[in-house]
């Protein structure tokens, strides 16, 4: 059967997603309000074993604070590129070693990473700041409802993996490598070399070595966007209102990812999600070139996890505290 775990996981998840795009109204959803919104859901199930509600707030505002900066940064210096390559890799050493672990790093560099293909410039940035720290109320509300009546049951421990320097250097190395290649190259899709080595990053663990999560990542994504093509070719017509299905495909990848841990179809699923969403963003439906965004992004994917493989990581040192 499903595990308690995993159902309570997806199920924050998706009450946070829901809820930050109500914010916006049904159907609304800008580029520039993804950032925010996958921050939000995100954050909310990192921090959703935390007990302590003082340690889940203090958490919380310091992730807070390190996203909204990130994002902001990101976006004002987006037309300078060599400036953008240096402080990426500056901010990725910054936060992997100050914030008390790794997750909670890539999170934030997601987050950041995915301002590349949102609106550029002060305003949008500005505006995503406000919107990132409206996620953290949601973040604290969901996950407190969801800890509610956990006393009544075992405490969960939960566990800080800190990076060493070591560790941060080299992930940071990855990033600024990944990031330059995209700007220096003008790769399309080129965001996706980041966020692969995020995801992967995120994703590792004693069990799940990032080199084996990496050729993972390398079959699981052209697989999943041929899947989505597929299904969508079967549609003249997709109804936009239809959009709201998606959070719930997504969270159905996110679930097999928390039940049993396997990356390859969460990450199949993730970008069948993704196909049927820059679909339905279009507008026009069908207007998205298939074979370009299946071959840009498998190519960015590639190059993200090539950096994984060519710079192998030593596992986590691991920090047992209880929050």
């Amino acid at each position: 059967m499903f595990s308690h775990s995993a159902v309570n996981r997806t199920v924050t998840l998706l009450l946070s997603m829901l809820v930050m795009a109500a914010l916006w109204g049904l159907g609304t959803l800008s580029d520039a309000d993804l950032p925010p919104v996958a921050y939000t859901f995100l954050t909310s199930v990192f921090l959703l074993d935390i007990n302590s509600f003082s340690d889940r707030v203090r958490l919380t505002l310091q992730m807070t604070g390190y996203a909204a900066a990130v994002q902001f940064i990101f976006s004002i210096t987006g037309e300078v590129a060599f400036l953008q390559i240096i402080l990426s890799a500056a901010a990725a050493y910054y936060v992997f070693l100050t914030l008390p672990d790794h997750r909670a790093g890539c999170i934030v560099l997601l987050t950041g990473y995915m301002v590349f293909s949102a609106s550029p410039g002060f305003l949008p940035a500005a505006e995503r700041c406000f919107n990132i720290f409206i996620g953290s109320i949601v973040i604290l509300v969901i996950t407190s409802i969801a800890n509610a009546g956990r006393a009544s049951r075992a405490a969960t421990q939960f566990q800080l993996l800190r990076c060493s320097p070591r560790q941060a250097l080299r992930s940071a190395a990855e990033l600024g490598i990944g990031t330059a290649i995209f700007k220096l190259l003008q790769i399309q899709q080129g965001t996706w070399i980041m966020l692969t080595i995020l995801f992967i990053n995120m994703s590792s663990s004693d069990n799940m070595s990032r080199e084996k999560l990496a050729w993972q990542r390398i079959v699981a994504v052209p697989v999943g966007i041929i899947a989505g093509g597929v299904i969508l070719s079967a549609f003249s017509r997709i109804d936009p209102r239809l959009l709201w299905l998606i959070p719930f495909i997504g969270a159905s990848g996110f679930f097999i990812l928390y039940d049993n841990g396997d990356f390859f179809m969460f990450s199949v699923i993730f970008m069948v999600t993704l196909t049927f969403f820059s679909d339905l963003m279009k507008g026009a439906y069908h207007s998205f070139d298939f074979r370009e965004t299946l071959l840009s992004r498998t190519i960015s994917t590639l190059l993200g996890a090539v950096l994984i493989l060519l710079l192998p990581m030593h596992k986590q040192n691991k920090e047992k505290e209880s929050a």
